[in-house]
């Protein structure tokens, strides 16, 4: 952990905030989790949407493996096991190691695949991304550098699995078209 990692969750963590700031944080970060996957269930219910909505679920199943591997390779403390201040909030922390941060990774997998296939309908996506991954600093469940490199991490793959989705996608209209 670098000095600018302590500074700047110092900087922004919630523990002296009004109880109501703290339950609105609490609800943004739950959206970067993966319950909210299974809104992609209405997805393979319209037809055109279900090679997408596969695309994604395939995206996010490998981003939670790779971060998984990640945690346990790297085996980082979080915060608010590590520090003796970052434990005022009325939460139930996580137990796995801090680094990288899941729902960073998670939130900008997705939002870089949407703002690929659809910039309009992406960019609100990627400030949401952001909003989750400032969530799980201001909780004191992560460190800044944890959200930095899972939000670098999804964005890499959301990318790529944007590039190889629109790669097949377009081979498959060639292939019909002919």
């Amino acid at each position: 952990m670098s000095a600018a990692d302590l500074a700047i969750l110092k900087w922004m963590y919630a523990g002296a905030w009004a109880p109501a700031w703290v339950q609105a944080v609490v609800v943004v970060t739950f959206l970067g989790s993966g319950w909210m996957m299974f809104p992609l269930a209405v997805g393979f219910a319209v037809r055109d949407w279900r090679a997408p909505s596969a695309a994604v679920t395939l995206l996010l199943t490998a981003t939670a493996a790779v971060v998984a591997s990640a945690k346990a390779l790297g085996g980082r403390a979080r915060p608010c096991h590590a520090l003796a201040w970052a434990h005022a909030l009325p939460l139930d922390f996580p137990t796995d190691p801090s680094f990288p941060s899941g729902h960073a990774a998670g939130s900008f997998a997705f939002a870089t695949f949407v703002f690929a296939m659809n910039r309009r309908a992406g960019a609100p996506l990627l400030v949401l991304a952001s909003l989750v991954a400032l969530s799980r600093v201001a909780l004191g469940v992560h460190y800044p550098s944890d959200v930095l490199a899972g939000a670098a991490l999804g964005a890499a793959l959301g990318t790529a699995s944007a590039k190889v989705y629109q790669r097949r996608r377009d081979a498959a209209w060639l292939t019909a078209g002919t």
